[in-house]
Order: structure tokens, then C-alpha cells, then sequence
């Protein structure tokens, strides 16, 4: 494969116009009309959980009796420790190799340095592969992706997703991971899928090095007290949506430490657990394995605040950027960012029992609209099967 950059349409090619027409007609609550009592009666823990955390927090937890969402296979306790930026790259040089010794592999590349640090690490040939959402004014990291892919001379694939392909795919995915998806799993597994087209069987991904390096700034910018965190972080408040309730504090209460929340510990411990589910199921759906390198590191000692509250987040990673990259600038942070405001303008909100009466929908995000719709069309897939 030619060093080039080569954009791949998976799903429809539309126009703007016809995007913003194809969403409106293809959200709909048609199919969750029922209003009478559900046919089953789901956990309210695994509801609230999900809207919380974006994932079910109890390994042992069922949405129904017998049907249990899948755990994260990654096993979180065997990390090597690390302290300097010099031995986070030669424990990250360590597991890539491994990788490619291993099975033919490609990489997730998006805009940030988590993923570019993996490039510069892998052998040149290496297929690289980076996700465009098509919709109105998306955020776009495959120019930086592509700067990246160039400088280590790396194949480079843009796969573009649409909402036909979220649409089309949502269920199939729900199905492997027998909970609701995470915003981000579609894309990421049409992702895989085109890796997999081209015989990649392993693909790496930069998943973990915000969680476990510093990388969640903003969360990080200060002390929390409890009720405080609880209302950062929750993802959707469930009081105002769920007809029945399952308070999630217990699970933010195990962080406290005195006054305020150890968020770093959350993060690891919480927050962390879910992305890997997401990204997991995401990768083995389209038939490959999943390699997450800085997911199996772990920082030796306290992270420190202080370098990340004064503008320095992930400062290990920074520093090993900067030496694998001389004369690049660094990379500003971008998130995987969906477009779900533009996807999601049109639905309505749920109607299942499990939901309050009366929910507008036009006050939640785009993001929060994906997740309460993903679980009511989660729990219509579960009764019809």
C-alpha cells in the first residue's frame, strides 16, 4: 500500500442537505411506541447505571435475570509500573513489539499524541486508520492524523461514518455486548472492520493514556467535593428521566478522601472500565484483537496535579512527543468528537415505561440524546428477541 492518504465511504455518500433529511427520517420513535407495561422488567441499577457512567458498573449486575453485559477482557491488575518519560517509552516500545511480533497489526490513528507516540513506534508500512464523521461541521482529525502518518510512513485510510451507518450497525453491536453503546463504538468498529478487510489482525488503539497519565484536564482542574463530582461527571441525570431510581452514589463515595473525591482513582478505577468495554467491543465485533498499550502501564506514584493544573496534561507523554516528533508542535487536544448534536436534532425522546412521561428532549446535549435512545432502542432489541 502506497504511503498516501485514501478516504474510505463506509455506508452512503450524501450531500449536507440530504444528511440532515436522511437523520430526520431515520429517528424515530416509531419503534418504541409501547406505552403499556414493559414485557420486562430490567435492573433499575443497570438503567441508572448507564446513564451515569455510560456503562453497567457492577461486573455482576444482569439487566434481566441470565443476561449480563460483557466484561472487559483486559485484565487491569498486571500494569507495569513507570515513573520517567523514558521508561513510559520503552515499556510502550516493548508492548507495540510484542504486538507486531505477534499478528499482522494496524493502528487507530486520530489527532491527538496518544495515537501519534504508537506510530512513531510501529514499523513503516504499518496501516493506519482514521475516522470522519459525515455531518454538518464535524470536528475532523484526519489532516493532523494524516501529518503524522506521512512523518512515520504509514499507509493512511480515512473511513468516513455516517448516521446510516450508526443506524445500521447499532443492534448488531448491542447484541456482542449485550448492553446500550458508548457514542463512539459504531465508528470505531466500522473502523476495525476496514482493517480487518485488509488483513490486519490485531489493531492498536491510544485508549488509557488519558485515564491512567493525566490526560482528563478539566476533570483534573481542581479539588471536588462529592456533591460537586457527582454533577461534573454524571453523564445524564437519571432523576429526571428513569421512572425507577437506583442512587449511584455509593459508587463515587469509595473515592473520597477527606473533604474531596480522589478523582485520579476514579478515573482508573471507574471511569476507565467502561471506555475499555467500549473500545473492546468495538475492535473483536469486526474480528480483531484489541491492543491497547498504555492500558497496560500505570504511573509509579501520585500523578502530579500540579504540572497538569498549570497547562502540562499527560506531561510524560508531552515529553516523549516532543522527542519522537522534533519541530512538530504539539498536537491541541481534540476529542473523539461525535457529531450527535447534528444527528440527534430531530428525535423526540424516549416513550418506553421505563422513561418519565413529558421528557423534552430539546434539553439535553447530543451526546445525552444518543445514550437515552440507545437504551430505550437496547431494551425494545432485548423484548423482541
Amino acid at each position: 500500500m502506497q504511503e498516501t492518504d485514501e478516504t474510505l465511504v463506509v455506508g452512503h455518500r450524501n450531500s449536507r442537505s440530504e444528511d440532515e433529511g436522511a437523520t430526520r427520517d431515520m429517528i424515530s420513535n416509531e419503534p418504541n411506541v409501547n406505552t403499556a407495561k414493559a414485557q420486562i422488567d430490567f435492573d433499575p441499577f443497570c438503567l441508572n447505571s448507564f446513564l451515569t457512567f455510560r456503562y453497567v458498573v457492577d461486573a455482576n449486575a444482569e439487566w434481566k435475570p441470565g443476561f449480563r453485559p460483557r466484561w472487559p477482557t483486559a485484565e487491569a491488575d498486571n500494569d507495569v509500573d513507570v515513573t520517567t518519560s523514558g521508561e513510559l517509552l520503552e515499556a510502550l516500545r516493548v508492548l507495540v513489539n510484542r504486538a507486531v511480533e505477534r499478528q499482522p497489526v494496524g493502528l487507530l490513528l486520530g489527532g491527538g499524541i496518544d495515537s501519534a507516540i504508537l506510530a512513531a513506534l510501529l514499523p513503516r508500512g504499518t496501516p493506519a486508520y482514521t475516522v470522519r464523521f459525515q455531518a454538518e461541521q464535524p470536528v475532523d482529525e484526519s489532516p493532523s492524523a494524516a501529518r503524522y502518518a506521512k512523518r512515520c510512513g504509514l499507509p493512511h485510510r480515512v473511513v468516513t461514518v455516517t448516521w446510516e451507518d450508526y443506524e445500521e450497525r447499532v443492534d448488531w453491536l448491542m447484541r456482542q455486548k449485550r448492553s446500550p453503546l458508548h457514542p463512539a463504538e459504531v465508528a470505531l468498529a466500522l473502523a476495525a472492520c476496514v482493517a480487518k478487510a485488509d488483513g490486519v489482525e490485531a489493531l492498536l488503539v491510544g485508549n488509557g493514556a488519558d485515564t491512567r497519565f493525566g490526560g482528563l484536564d478539566r476533570l483534573l482542574s481542581r479539588d471536588w467535593t462529592l456533591e460537586e463530582f457527582v454533577q461534573r461527571y454524571t453523564f445524564v441525570e437519571p432523576s429526571p428521566v428513569l421512572a425507577e431510581l437506583h442512587s449511584m452514589r455509593d459508587v463515587f463515595e469509595e473515592y473520597v478522601r477527606g473533604q474531596t473525591v480522589d478523582v485520579s482513582a476514579f478515573l482508573r478505577q471507574v471511569h476507565d472500565p467502561g471506555l475499555r468495554q467500549a473500545f473492546e467491543n468495538a475492535v473483536q465485533a469486526a474480528g480483531c484483537v484489541y491492543v491497547a498499550p498504555y492500558e497496560s502501564l500505570a504511573l509509579a506514584g501520585p500523578l502530579d496535579l500540579v504540572r497538569v493544573r498549570r497547562g502540562e496534561p499527560k506531561y510524560l507523554l508531552r515529553e516523549i512527543f516532543t522527542q519522537l516528533f522534533p519541530g512538530l508542535p504539539l498536537a491541541k487536544k481534540v476529542a473523539f468528537a461525535r457529531p450527535m448534536d447534528s444527528w440527534m436534532q430531530f428525535w423526540t425522546g424516549p416513550t418506553r415505561p421505563e422513561f418519565k412521561r413529558g421528557i423534552i428532549a430539546g434539553s439535553f446535549s447530543g451526546e445525552q440524546k444518543w445514550l437515552l435512545y440507545c437504551l430505550e432502542r437496547f431494551m425494545t432489541m432485548v423484548e423482541s428477541e
